[in-house]
């Protein structure tokens, strides 16, 4: 039985690995001789955050990292026995949307890619209610590692969405680009609280946060929009504090763990 779970557990780290190998191809422009900085740049919007926020990638790829070599050195513990039960498919499944979504973004299929980015977050907030229903009192890495991935990845298919119909030189229907952007950016919020209190996943707002913040970075910048949509910026500021509260709140709703135990979860 032990040595079933770690074999899932290695099995986990090779599509992992493969993951990592199609990210890094894809970001240095080797599968079809464009960057995904390169292809997003052609089709920039109001909410796309500065570069410098997808560093987040890194925080997320190294939690992800330890969670794997630690399932696998801790092939003893029932906790990570159950979770390595619970969340493998899913986890090798977010790893196949993760490689298909980078190959589509890659070849310039930015309207295809959004199916893939959705499918991935879809999968990524139900592994998140798999682990909810394991959740034993002070374990904090698998939540927080999930919690962050599926919260980036929230805000990414947004943007993804977003570049899509620039591609498709979609009119708004006679509405301005502030406008339909704002309504994003507040929907957004409102969406990632519906979702936190399903997953109660206190992780969850911090990386949609960071985004919002990037994005009112990038509305400022000298190479970004110059500052040139004031009210969008303050929207972009505020629904970043909005984030942040809505994650302190849950936080202190969990008793200060980044999701409740099981045990503590009632109906």
């Amino acid at each position: 039985m032990i040595m079933e779970k770690l074999g899932k557990a290695w099995i986990n780290g090779i599509f992992f690995a493969l993951t990592l190998v199609v990210n890094t191809l894809g970001a240095i422009g080797l599968i079809n001789g464009l960057s995904q900085k390169e292809i997003s740049d052609r089709y920039v919007t109001l909410i796309t955050p500065s570069s410098s926020t997808f560093s987040i990638w890194s925080v997320i790829y190294s939690l992800l990292l330890v969670s794997i070599i630690v399932m696998i050195v801790k092939k003893n513990d029932p906790y990570y026995q159950k979770a390595v039960d619970e969340i493998s498919f899913l986890f090798r499944l977010s790893c196949i949307f993760n490689i298909v979504w980078i190959v589509t973004f890659s070849f310039v299929l930015v309207e295809v890619s959004v199916l893939f980015i959705f499918a991935f977050v879809v999968n990524l907030a139900i592994l998140s209610l798999k682990l909810l229903k394991i959740q034993e009192k002070r374990r904090w890495l698998l939540p927080l590692t999930f919690g962050l991935y599926s919260g980036w990845l929230f805000i990414a298919t947004v943007v993804n969405i977003a570049a899509a119909l620039v591609k498709m030189k979609w009119n708004g229907f006679g509405i301005g680009a502030e406008i339909w952007s704002i309504l994003i950016l507040a929907i957004s919020v409102v969406l990632v609280g519906l979702v936190v209190l399903r997953i109660k996943n206190a992780a969850f707002p911090l990386s949609v946060a960071w985004a919002y913040f990037g994005i009112y970075q990038f509305l400022n910048m000298p190479s970004g929009f110059k500052g040139a949509y004031p009210l969008l910026e303050i929207v972009a500021l505020g629904g970043s504090v909005v984030l942040i509260g809505i994650a302190a709140i849950q936080l202190y709703r969990n008793q200060f763990a980044v999701i409740p135990a099981a045990s503590n979860i009632r109906g």
